[in-house]
C-alpha cells in the first residue's frame, strides 16, 4: 500500500529558548509548556535566537535597549559602548527569506532582541527605564513581513488572545496551501467564500469589500488581485471579532436549520448565545452545539465555513473545559 504523506503544518517562527533550548544569556531557557507539549504536534516550529545568530556566546553578557541621541540602540548592559544594533538588524534582514513562508511568530516577552512590545528602554544615565520598546529583531520582522501574525508566549495564555492568534495563523496557512495559486481562480474564490462568516464577525462591510477583489477575477489579473486581497484579509482578521457581531454570525448559522429545530432546541441555542454575550461561557460552547445540529441537518456550504473550525480544536484554551 502506498503511503500518503501528511499535509504540511503551519510553519511558526519561534524564539528558541521557548522550546527549551539553552540559548539564553545565562545558559538557560524559558520553555513554555503550551508550545512544546500542546502546540508542537500541530505546527512546524522554526526556531531562532538572534543574539546567538549575531555571534554572541552562551553564556554572554546581557544586552539592553538604550536611548542614544534620540534613537533606540541595542547595547551591552555593562559596556554601553558595545553596540549591536546594526548587526541585529542585518541579521533580521538576512532571515527574512527563510521565514517568509511562516504563518506566525512567537517571540520572547521582554527580550531586547525578540520582545514584541513593552520592552524596557534605558532612557538616561541614571538608569531610568521606559517600557515602550520593541526588540530589534522583532521590529525588523514586523517591518519586512507585516502580514505574519506575531505574539509573545505569555499572551498566548490569555484565551481570547490565543484564539485570535490561532485563527489568523491557520487562515494564512490555508492561503499558503492553495494549489497553483497564480492561476487557481476557483481556489481564490473558494478561499473567500469559506471565510465569509469569519469576516462577518469583523463586520459585513469587510466581506463585501474583499468580495470586490474577488468578483469577476480572471486568470490574467489573479496575481495582482491576490496580493491586494491577502494584505487586506490579514488586516481585517487582525481587527478581531466583537461579541455583538459574533452573536450575529451565530444567529445567522442557526437560521440555516431553524425550521428543523424544536422550540426547546432553539431556546437552548439562544440561551448559550446570551451566556456568550455575557461572558459566562466561551465561544466554543455555542459553536459545539451548532456543529451538533449541523451534523443532523447537513448543509454543504455551512459545513465548509472555517468559522466553525478555524484551527485544530486541541489547541483551544477551552479544549479541556
Amino acid at each position: 500500500m502506498r503511503e500518503t504523506s501528511s499535509p504540511p503544518l503551519p510553519r511558526i517562527g519561534i524564539s528558541a529558548c521557548l522550546l527549551g533550548r539553552e540559548v539564553r544569556f545565562d545558559g538557560g531557557h524559558k520553555r513554555d509548556r503550551f508550545l512544546t507539549d500542546e502546540a508542537a504536534p500541530f505546527v512546524e516550529f522554526v526556531p531562532f535566537c538572534p543574539e546567538v545568530g549575531i555571534g554572541l556566546g552562551i553564556p554572554r553578557p546581557t544586552i539592553q535597549l538604550r536611548m542614544v541621541e534620540g534613537e533606540v540602540r541595542l547595547r551591552s548592559s555593562r559596556q554601553p559602548d558595545n553596540d549591536y544594533s546594526d548587526a541585529m538588524r542585518d541579521y533580521g534582514l538576512a532571515q527574512v527569506e527563510s521565514l517568509a513562508d511562516c504563518c506566525g511568530f512567537v517571540v520572547k516577552k521582554g527580550s531586547p532582541s525578540c520582545g514584541m512590545e513593552r520592552v524596557p528602554v534605558v532612557i538616561n544615565e541614571a538608569g531610568y527605564r521606559s517600557r515602550d520598546g520593541v526588540g530589534i529583531f522583532a521590529a525588523t520582522l514586523r517591518q519586512q513581513l507585516p502580514l505574519i501574525p506575531m505574539e509573545e508566549e505569555g499572551r498566548l495564555h490569555d484565551p481570547q488572545l490565543r484564539e485570535a492568534f490561532l485563527e489568523r495563523i491557520y487562515a494564512l496557512h490555508r492561503w499558503h496551501q492553495l494549489e497553483d495559486p497564480e492561476r487557481n481562480v476557483e481556489g481564490f474564490i473558494q478561499f473567500h467564500s469559506r471565510h465569509k462568516l469569519m469576516l462577518m464577525g469583523r463586520g459585513d462591510r469587510y466581506y463585501r469589500e474583499l468580495g470586490q477583489l474577488v468578483a469577476g477575477v480572471t486568470a490574467a489579473e489573479l496575481a495582482q488581485r491576490r496580493t491586494r486581497y491577502i494584505t487586506r484579509f490579514m488586516e481585517v482578521l487582525a481587527l478581531g471579532a466583537s461579541r455583538g457581531r459574533t452573536i450575529n454570525v451565530l444567529q445567522h448559522i442557526m437560521g440555516f436549520f431553524k425550521e428543523q429545530l424544536s422550540a426547546d432546541d432553539k431556546q437552548e441555542l439562544l440561551t448559550l448565545f446570551s451566556a456568550y454575550r455575557m461572558q459566562r461561557t466561551p465561544l466554543i460552547t455555542p459553536i459545539t452545539l451548532l456543529r451538533h445540529h449541523l451534523r443532523h441537518h447537513p448543509d454543504p456550504w455551512l459545513a465548509g465555513q472555517y468559522f466553525l473550525t478555524p484551527y485544530p480544536e486541541e489547541l483551544s484554551p477551552h479544549a479541556r473545559v
